[in-house]
């Protein structure tokens, strides 16, 4: 069991951490515990998120007893900095600015100044000596194609918390400036009885592939010694790898027939994402109802007119939602369960419509905006009820985004690895053509050739990679987000739904090893 600690300032920040563990290890195994709890009945793992001064006495005494894993999010309290040898620094003058980055150029990606390095260590915790700019775009000012959130400085749950130092064999990784170190971003230390991991942001790595390395620390850090957490795989058993992608159709769809037909040839899976301002032309129904057809394809709504911000509130996101369900389904004759975020917008408001709706998820994620749906893990989130997920696919494979220099296809390769290394349900999208627009692709050829370079290295880069339609991949994080981790006299099972709606298997992830979820609920 993981017991959540954060005080009422701390609240926003808290339920997101909390959240996002739960869809790693499930609801049944992270809960909000009091500082009372904390003395009195505190469980083997503590995640610790923006605590106060007053509470750091009580955690060094509990690292210092127990046999116990602690990680803390945020504010080190003054207590806790002190036993583990941190450092006071001063905060660079010019970290604001050089947290922020420039709009990318057509053909190009532009990073901030700021970045987040990792040193050797990071290798203790399945990671590696990877570099996080603290923001980076590969289209205008709007999309990070390498899928992870923007680390601020500007006091926000978001932004880095303390200019603080911590010794040079405990360091994880540090800010930087240019070349120029700055101070410490993350923290490992291991005690005699204890192993402490700590990040200098609020919410931890909580939008980015770096939430690997929580992951591993719960189920696998010292796992001859300390207590250990299973961790739900987000990659199917069986697999090593799994890939979902679609085309958001925004202007057109019958032009997405030779994209379709192109992934019918390569036996990839294949889903569109609708708007249903589109169907008042009855040209585009025919590939509707021949990919409805299809049982390797998948149909989801894009909203009924595209609009920004799901419209701009609750009341607007359920006419955009509720319409394009109605429409697209009276051309399909299916359901439609799942939806696609206009330009990715999320907002609070849009989710809670559509799980008012009866959409079962919804698909967005974008670092420009929305930051709390910029998910390392697809699943439960935060303030929504259980049956209603969000799955983050800011990959973006577009013309506009093809590198000008050396390799057109890297940023998108680079995204895959990281990806494939941690573990993580990768999802990329693209766009049909348009009278309008063309989305920075000369031709439909060239377009197709990029297309299937991506999915060969794919295929190269993974020895056995699971290809699945949207509705698929959604569908298995819902039944992941119903499975319950249960601990019994000190062994673990997996609770399984009564109907699991999906025929993928799950992983578990347990002391450095990888088990099969059986029909019963064993771990084998």
């Amino acid at each position: 069991m993981i017991g959540v600690l954060f005080p009422a300032p701390s609240d926003e920040a808290g339920r997101l951490v909390l959240a996002a563990l739960r869809r790693s290890v499930s609801s049944a195994q992270a809960n909000w515990l009091s500082y009372a709890a904390l003395r009195e009945r505190a469980p083997a793992v503590i995640v610790a998120i923006d605590v106060p001064d007053a509470w750091g006495a009580a955690l060094v005494e509990w690292v210092a007893s127990s046999r116990s894993k602690l990680v803390v999010f945020g504010r080190l309290p003054a207590a806790l900095a002190r036993y583990l040898g941190c450092e006071e620094r001063a905060w660079p003058e010019p970290l604001a600015s050089a947290a922020r980055s420039a709009p990318a150029a057509s053909r190009e990606a532009a990073e901030s100044d700021a970045s987040v390095r990792y040193t050797a260590l990071s290798a203790t915790l399945g990671g590696r000596a990877w570099v996080r700019p603290f923001e980076r775009f590969d289209f205008t000012d709007e999309w990070n194609n390498l899928g992870f959130g923007a680390i601020r400085a500007d006091g926000s749950i978001w932004a880095v918390r303390q200019p603080i130092d911590v010794p040079e064999e405990a360091r994880l990784a540090s800010v930087h400036v240019g070349a120029e170190r700055q101070f410490s971003y993350a923290g490992l230390w291991d005690k005699a009885t204890a192993s402490v991991l700590w990040f200098n942001r609020p919410v931890g790595p909580c939008d980015s592939f770096e939430w690997r390395l929580i992951e591993n620390f719960l189920s696998a850090h010292r796992a001859g010694e300390l207590h250990c957490q299973p961790v739900l795989s987000e990659i199917p058993w069986g697999y090593d790898a799994a890939i979902t992608s679609r085309l958001d159709c925004d202007e057109d769809v019958e032009s997405a027939r030779p994209l379709w037909q192109t992934y019918r040839r390569l036996g990839v899976p294949f889903s569109l994402a609708v708007h249903t301002s589109n169907l008042a032309d009855t040209t585009h129904h025919a590939i509707l109802r021949e990919l409805a057809a299809d049982r390797d394809a998948a149909l989801l709504s894009h909203t009924a007119t595209h609009a920004p911000n799901w419209g701009g509130s609750y009341e607007a996101a359920c006419v955009e939602g509720g319409e394009s369900m109605r429409l697209l389904q009276s051309v399909i004759g299916k359901p439609v369960r799942y939806a696609v975020s206009p330009f990715h917008q999320s907002p609070p408001y849009a989710l809670e419509a559509l799980s008012d709706c009866g959409y079962s998820g919804c698909v967005g994620g974008i670092i420009r905006n929305d930051p709390e749906f910029v998910l390392a893990r697809g699943g439960t989130l935060a303030g929504m009820p259980e049956g209603f997920i969000g799955h983050s696919q800011q990959t973006m494979l577009h013309g506009d985004c093809m590198l000008a220099s050396g390799d057109p296809l890297a940023v998108f390769k680079q995204a895959f690895d990281l990806a494939f290394e941690t573990k993580t349900l990768f999802g990329y999208l693209d766009h049909p053509f348009s009278a309008r627009y063309q989305y920075g692709w000369p031709n439909e050829p060239v377009r197709i050739d990029a297309h299937e370079k991506l999915i060969a290295y794919i295929a190269g880069r993974a020895s056995k990679p699971v290809f699945l339609n949207e509705e698929t991949a959604l569908d298995f994080l819902l039944a992941k987000s119903s499975l319950r981790v249960i601990e019994e006299d000190g062994t673990f099972r997996v609770q399984l739904p009564g109907e699991p709606g999906t025929a993928l298997r799950f992983a578990v992830e347990f002391r450095g090893e990888s088990f099969e979820v059986d029909p019963e609920g064993r771990l084998r």
